[in-house]
């Protein structure tokens, strides 16, 4: 008897608390709950269960760049509206399949798909065991539930939630209601760019041999076959690289590899680019950048540009070559154009450039000592 009491007494005060913002009292308070510092890197969980809630009639799938990206509430009064962004960072190829046949499943106003193309999910990793593990990795709507609404973990984060907004209550990193991550004010880009120059080298141990994965491939295939099946429309968005990634894919010789991923998808369905080089793309470095978080993820500015030219009303100050429709015959001219622009931004880029070099020395002299 007491422990059914205590089992009640914890099931209304994850109620009411509502740390993950997802209770059906949809209680939210100053000084109370409306911060939700544990409703963050539960995406997996919590994004089936939203899908189902709102109903949207457009998704946003891709992965932490999208997720931190894209507002769905830039989308109001648009035919897009109501959208939900149902990305989910570190996605494979592979997972998205699962998780649109999930939100399919669950959500019977679904229309438009907006799918992120991003080149490193499609190149063949060093290690293949994560391929079988995707295929397994299906969302399990009662299980996510329990864990949201009736678990420990839960309780704990009912009481981190009050105790934040009672005794901090400052903005912090969330998902937002409509699915996107939150960057509170103070946020410096200047320290994840000063560090890609090392870090990008200990990725590169990851994928060695820059070669396509067939398995991505077919797994976008999959996605095209399932939207046609559904009758959804489904829109390819080429994301921006910022001139940091550019310099990368022009220093390991991987033009050759992006151009044929890029024949490969346009051939599937129309594909939006966003990567051009531009004075918003390659935004120079600084603490508090206008449209980039760190050199892969763009901020919630670029995203509100990028949706809005998806509604045809995008900035009168936005470049002149923001926002193009890449077909299968423009990718070699797109694929030039980015390998020109870059080697001329990293003329003007001494200071990156010799860290960078530095960087892959160090990296080379690593491999050649660990192979003797």
């Amino acid at each position: 008897m007491l422990s059914t009491v205590l089992l009640g007494i914890f099931f209304v005060f994850i109620l009411v608390a509502d740390p993950y913002g997802v209770s059906p009292l949809s209680i939210r308070l100053d000084h109370f709950n409306r911060l939700k510092p544990a409703r963050v890197d539960i995406d997996r969980l919590i994004k089936p269960l939203e899908v189902w809630r709102f109903q949207p009639k457009t998704i946003f799938l891709g992965s932490s760049r999208v997720q931190q990206g894209f507002d769905p509430s830039v989308m109001i009064g648009s035919r897009f509206a109501p959208a939900y962004n149902a990305s989910i960072p570190a996605s494979t190829v592979a997972l998205t399949v699962a998780n649109l046949k999930t939100y399919i499943a669950l959500d019977r106003q679904l229309k438009t798909v907006i799918f992120e193309l991003f080149l490193y999910p499609y190149i063949k990793a060093k290690s293949s065991a994560f391929i079988d593990r995707e295929k397994r990795s299906e969302f399990n709507f009662l299980e996510n539930a329990v864990m949201l609404f009736a678990s420990w973990d839960a309780v704990k984060a009912s009481g981190e939630t009050l105790f934040y907004n009672l005794v901090r209550n400052a903005p912090v990193y969330e998902i937002k209601p409509g699915g996107y991550f939150y960057y509170p004010p103070g946020h410096s880009a200047k320290g994840p760019f000063d560090g890609f120059a090392a870090g990008i080298w200990k990725l590169q141990d990851t994928r060695p041999d820059m070669q396509l994965d067939p398995h991505a491939l077919q797994s976008l295939r999959e996605i095209v076959d399932i939207c046609r099946k559904n009758d959804l429309e489904l829109i390819f968005l080429l994301t921006p690289n910022h001139a940091y990634d550019d310099f990368y894919i022009d220093s390991v010789g991987a033009w050759d590899l992006m151009k044929e991923w890029l024949y490969r998808v346009t051939v599937l369905a129309g594909v939006y680019s966003f990567s051009q080089p531009n004075a918003w793309v390659d935004e120079p470095v600084s603490s508090h950048m206008t449209y980039w978080n760190d050199p892969y993820h763009f901020t919630l500015d670029m995203g509100r540009q990028i949706q809005l030219a998806l509604t045809e009303d995008r900035r009168d100050d936005a470049p002149d070559n923001f926002f193009v429709s890449l077909t299968t015959d423009a990718v070699a001219a797109h694929i030039e154009q980015r390998r020109e622009a870059v080697q001329r931004w990293a003329r003007g880029q001494k200071e990156f450039v010799d860290r960078f070099e530095q960087e892959r020395r160090k990296w080379i002299v690593s491999k050649e000592n660990n192979n003797k």
